[in-house]
């Protein structure tokens, strides 16, 4: 390693970027709004990519639609060249070194004019493209460095290349990190002891924090390569590091959550009787096993926490109102929260049929309950006439408050950020028994990824669709079979079923290939002269929304033209045909979500997914899982193995924790040893070096 820069300011990893060498105040109010404020942050952010610049490839080793090389030369011209567009401009250069020259383009980087001059000597990495000749479309580009400790850490070695942040340029970004891994690195406490590394074949955490920077200072090959495959000893031992982190959380959230008291909620023989009298059909043997799991929970004295997870339509809600009925029996309240009004109102219709005669009032409440009814809701709620409230975010605000708490009933959690999640427990009375937690997801997760997702749940797992759910034939056409597609449509409404037609735009767009509903459903409409043809999405005002929604279940409306927006939130039995354009466009779990929008009734339902002229056969072959399977958690399993955690489920919408390394699917090994060495560490009271702050999010409730 060089020398490190010079500057008294102790580097500790908790010293704070402001004040260090090169880092005024301005420059670090916009690295913290970035995320980065203590040298442990400079430390965790990993490069994107690293460069060889110890083997420069040569101008002439460029090849059209060939690998990215890193080249270095002199800029033999260069100009700005402004356009028509407002803020849109060009810079042309040309890179010259022994074996002939390259144009370079940069679009809308004027700055670059400010160095990137006749005579400057600079690295450029990018891939070569055929325009007319040989160009290199926005390479990375960095100018040679005149002083000897950035040269030692810029040329000659392995680079890391980060992502670009607000006033902190590379070669100040690796001077700090170089002087991070050097002084700050060796200060971390390292959980693991030389016998644990060694069972776990781990390296230790300094060396491999310095390996994930600069590839060959520990000892190994100067090849950037082997750190980015998943075999790294070093960023296994990253990922197993923040795995780690992750249930050393969990599993003190779960200590947390026992050791506060919840009240026992028992059945006996009549509370069984009368529950069994309720149900319109028998349970399947999962929704069984559901059901013993949770009343486990609710009689231990300690708050449940459970996720109830199964298909579309595996019966999940039916699972929730019993449950409801038998808090009620023993005196306590329920609340069940849902992300829509639409899917609130369902809940609540079904609570209604399944109650009628149980002694157990619902209720509904979602902000268009105003005035008197509102008052006198809310008055029989705080008085406990109401056992199950069922709404939306309204039963969040105040003065929503219960007499007796005793179930929260959460439905497509992923819908509701962490704060809110948390806000409705408050929502009771003095009692000083923390209610129990019902989570419900009809989003399928393999069991590997549910012990990331909700590590500090306990997981039941509804795997049977109950009687009346029919089976939905799927199938892959290309574009020259969309008008035997829509023949079939017709002839579906024409027996009495509706459909729906799915599109991935809202409007059309010049870069973007895919059907709009703008423009679709005028389309849809003369293909099927006579019919009514609605239109649904996300960009229509709520209201607006809700009556489309509701005219279709109502069956003012046989064709229905949206967006995913019917992802969630739809239920009509009468619904039998799914038509998806431009399928390619689309996840497979999420066009699995959608296939759930149908077969929900008596009736044989179809899904056909069209795919455009441009579907790639990786597309294609993605489309074929789903027409060769109706298992949501088999479709789940495969959208991850091809897409990841973090892209197929999406980490912000779904909760997953903000893993910056680690794969729950790859390295699900290391989940599960990560697991199991949580539950030592807290038995010897080891602390977590990292703990808050690699992986849990602003907001994370304790």
């Amino acid at each position: 390693m060089p020398r490190p820069a010079r500057g008294r300011e102790p580097f500790d990893p908790g010293t704070a970027l402001d004040g260090l060498p090169g880092i005024g105040p301005a420059r670090s109010r916009a690295l913290a709004e970035a995320g980065l404020a203590t040298v442990l942050d400079l430390l965790l952010e990993l490069p994107v990519r690293h460069e060889d610049r110890a083997r420069f490839a040569r101008v002439a080793d460029l090849v059209a639609g060939g690998p990215p090389l890193t080249l270095f030369g002199t800029i033999t011209a260069a100009r700005l060249v402004r356009t028509r567009r407002r803020g849109f401009s060009i810079y042309e250069a040309t890179l010259e070194d022994e074996s002939g020259s390259v144009d370079l383009a940069f679009f809308s980087q004027p700055w670059l004019a400010r160095w990137l001059t006749p005579g400057a000597r600079a690295f450029v990495h990018g891939r070569a493209v055929w325009k007319r000749r040989l160009v290199l479309e926005s390479p990375h580009v960095e100018a040679e460095p005149e002083d000897p400790d950035d040269a030692a850490l810029s040329v000659g070695r392995v680079v890391p290349i980060y992502r670009s942040l607000p006033g902190l340029p590379p070669r100040l970004r690796r001077r700090l990190v170089a002087r991070a891994l050097t002084e700050a690195a060796p200060k971390l406490p390292d959980r693991l002891r030389p016998e644990d590394a060694a069972a776990l074949d781990l390296p230790p955490l300094a060396e491999a924090l310095r390996e994930a920077h600069f590839p060959g200072i520990a000892g190994g090959p100067p090849d950037p390569r082997p750190f980015r495959e998943r075999t790294s000893r070093h960023l296994r031992r990253l990922a197993f590091e923040e795995l780690l982190e992750l249930q050393t959380a969990l599993a003190r959230r779960r200590r947390e959550r026992e050791a506060r008291p919840a009240p026992r909620i028992e059945a006996d023989s009549s509370v069984r009787k009368a529950l069994a009298a309720m149900l319109p059909f028998p349970l399947t043997a999962s929704q069984k096993q559901a059901i013993r799991e949770i009343g486990a929970d609710l009689r231990s004295g300690h708050p449940m926490a459970r996720l109830l997870q199964g298909d579309v339509g595996s019966g999940k809600t039916i699972v929730a109102v019993l449950t409801a009925v038998l808090a009620a029996r023993r005196g306590f309240q329920t609340a069940l929260l849902a992300p829509t009004t639409l899917l609130a109102e369902q809940h609540a219709e079904t609570a209604h049929r399944l109650l009628s005669g149980s002694g157990v009032t619902p209720a509904l409440l979602t902000g268009r309950v105003t005035g008197r009814p509102r008052a006198a809701l809310l008055s029989a709620l705080s008085e406990g006439e109401i056992g199950l409230l069922v709404g939306t975010h309204a039963l969040l605000e105040r003065p929503v408050a219960f007499r007796s708490l005793g179930l929260v009933v959460v439905d497509e959690q992923h819908r509701f950020g962490v704060a809110q999640r948390a806000a409705l427990p408050a929502r009771t009375s003095a009692r000083r028994e923390h209610p129990h937690v019902l989570v419900l997801s009809a989003t399928p997760i393999p069991r590997s990824l549910a012990l990331a997702l909700h590590g500090d749940l306990d997981v039941s797992t509804l795997t049977e669709k109950p009687p009346g759910r029919t089976p939905v034939a799927t199938a892959v056409v290309d574009e020259g079979r969309r008008e035997e597609a829509y023949r079939s449509l017709a002839a579906d409404v024409g027996a009495g079923g509706r459909a729906y037609v799915v599109v991935p735009l809202v409007e059309e767009s010049e870069t973007i290939e895919g059907r709009s509903v703008a423009a679709w459903t005028e389309e849809v409409a003369r293909r099927l002269a006579g019919r009514r043809v609605g239109a649904l999405h996300g960009k229509m005002r709520a209201e607006a929304r809700e009556t489309a929604m509701r005219r279709f279940a109502a069956g003012e409306i046989d064709v229905l033209v949206a967006t995913t927006v019917v992802e969630v939130g739809i239920d009509v039995p009468e619904a039998s045909f799914l038509l998806v354009e431009n399928a390619e466009r689309f996840g497979l779990a999420q066009l699995h979500q959608l296939r759930g929008r149908v077969g929900r009734g008596a009736r044989a339902s179809t899904c056909v997914l069209v795919a455009g002229s441009g579907a790639s056969p990786e597309a294609l072959s993605r489309l074929a899982v789903l027409a060769g399977t109706d298992d949501g958690f088999a479709v789940a399993e495969e959208d991850l193995r091809r897409r990841g955690p973090g892209e197929a489920l999406g980490t912000r919408q779904s909760g997953l924790p903000g893993l910056r390394i680690a794969d729950p699917i790859a390295d699900r090994d290391l989940l599960e040893r990560a697991k199991a060495f949580a539950s030592a560490l807290a038995a010897r009271g080891a602390a977590a070096p990292f703990e808050e702050r690699l992986i849990l999010r602003p907001g994370d409730p304790r």
